[in-house]
């Protein structure tokens, strides 16, 4: 978890007025109670994907089974089949998955159960709070409002007290664990959160995620609801790179090999957009210098000496090194990444810390090429403009399920999610019909 960071990028005029306006609907006097969500609202994990975690139990695992399936593979296969039986996230929980991890790995139950408190281990480990909304619960405890959170997560009551409690949150009023409620549905928190509050809804401010669940939810039952976007899908519509990092790795982005850069974009995520900010136009990195040195400089110094860049993306790098706030950023990147990971990614490698890099060289929007001004002539800038083009990117999704040779080949040659893709798969589909009705008649 990390702890008294000293943070060097102040909040833009954007997210400044934002935060004013979350913490005056919080002190209204109508307000007597807020519920906020815990996963997204009040902590972060320093991850693009849960999975992502998964890589820190290789080396136990590999104690307990001779198998050649690693255990981030069977551990998301026993994730995804846990959460088909269970038909709906919020009734899916760690006991079952391991269950279920169990019978897919072979793993002794004593095998089991040192795994299963492994990953609750991580998981307190990792967790930090999302300062945004570490303010906002202080401002609620503050103005003497009823706090009560509400938990969806897949893990047991007391590795969730310890989170919040570790990461500063230990005077709520109340606890929700939705996995706990019987018959559970994505909206089923609603009226126990309420119970707790104990006042009527229209006195009521619900903070989560996600649209549905938190603000249509709470707004049907006649409580005020506020939105409070996730880091990652916030880092994903504010500009092209982690889409063009995912791209660039099409099959091979899910490998260890790429878990360091994955685990770069999840801090990147979390970290700068922490109190929420939305895209700026011309730029993928929110119009922000500081933005650029954190995830860009910050990747690669994971390289160390040994890599050398040449031509105009030398000169590039050098202007940003020449600059105090793009230094900032990889300063507390660094600070962050050590904090956080140490030396463990070591022995993955950095496979693509490059290619942030490489994705300005490229890629660079006009509003970001103008942080260089300072630093490149004239006619390097108009050559480099010159050069720009837009980058082949799919809209990536990792999804946990096997693939055979012949999906990975429409993978690499037709995006998924693409017109043609569609196409290609209801191709593929009737063909597979075709063999199951021939194999019948047979």
């Amino acid at each position: 978890m990390l702890m008294n960071r000293e943070i060097k990028r102040p909040l833009s005029a954007s997210q400044q007025e934002l935060m004013d306006k979350l913490m005056s609907e919080i002190n209204n006097s109508r307000c007597k109670a807020v519920t906020m969500k815990m996963k997204d609202v009040l902590i972060n994990l320093p991850f693009s994907d849960l999975s992502d975690m998964f890589g820190f139990m290789e080396d136990e695992f590999a104690g307990f089974s001779a198998g050649k399936d690693s255990f981030t593979s069977l551990r998301v296969s026993a994730g995804d089949a846990a959460l088909r039986k269970a038909e709906l996230p919020v009734r899916v929980k760690l006991d079952k998955i391991y269950d279920i991890f169990r019978k897919l790995s072979g793993v002794s139950q004593l095998g089991i159960d040192r795994l299963k408190e492994r990953e609750c281990e991580l998981f307190e480990h990792f967790a930090f709070p999302r300062e945004c909304g570490k303010q906002l619960f202080r401002c609620a405890k503050d103005a003497k409002k009823r706090v009560i959170i509400v938990a969806e997560t897949i893990y047991p009551r007391e590795v969730i007290e310890h989170v919040l409690e570790n990461c500063g949150y230990g005077s709520y009023d109340g606890l929700v664990v939705v996995s706990e409620i019987k018959d559970c549905t994505g909206k089923s928190w609603f009226s126990p959160a309420l119970e707790k509050a104990g006042i009527p809804a229209d006195r009521l401010l619900h903070i989560g995620g996600d649209i549905a669940f938190d603000v249509e939810l709470a707004i049907t039952h006649g409580a005020k609801a506020l939105m409070m976007s996730q880091p990652s899908a916030l880092m994903s519509r504010s500009g092209r790179l982690a889409e063009y990092i995912a791209e660039k790795k099409l099959l091979d982005y899910d490998k260890p090999e790429y878990l360091a850069i994955r685990c770069m974009l999840g801090l990147y995520a979390v970290y700068g957009f922490d109190v929420p900010q939305n895209k700026v136009a011309l730029s993928d990195f929110c119009g922000d210098k500081y933005m650029m040195g954190f995830i860009v400089l910050g990747a690669l110094s994971r390289l160390g000496d040994g890599y050398t860049p040449s031509g105009r993306l030398a000169n590039i790098i050098k202007a940003m090194v020449s600059d105090e706030t793009m230094l900032d950023g990889k300063d507390d990147f660094e600070l962050m990444f050590e904090e956080q990971f140490g030396d463990f990614l070591d022995k993955y490698g950095y496979g693509g810390c490059e290619m942030p890099a490489e994705f300005v060289e490229k890629f660079c929007a006009s509003g970001d090429r103008e942080f260089f001004t300072p630093y490149l002539s004239p006619d390097m800038l108009k050559k480099w403009a010159s050069s720009v083009k837009e980058p082949d990117i799919v809209n990536f999704r990792r999804k946990n399920v096997k693939r055979n040779s012949l999906q990975e080949l429409a993978d690499k040659m037709f995006p998924p999610e693409t017109k043609v893709r569609n196409i290609v798969d209801d191709i593929m589909g009737r063909g597979k019909n075709t063999i199951k009705r021939r194999k019948k008649r047979k």
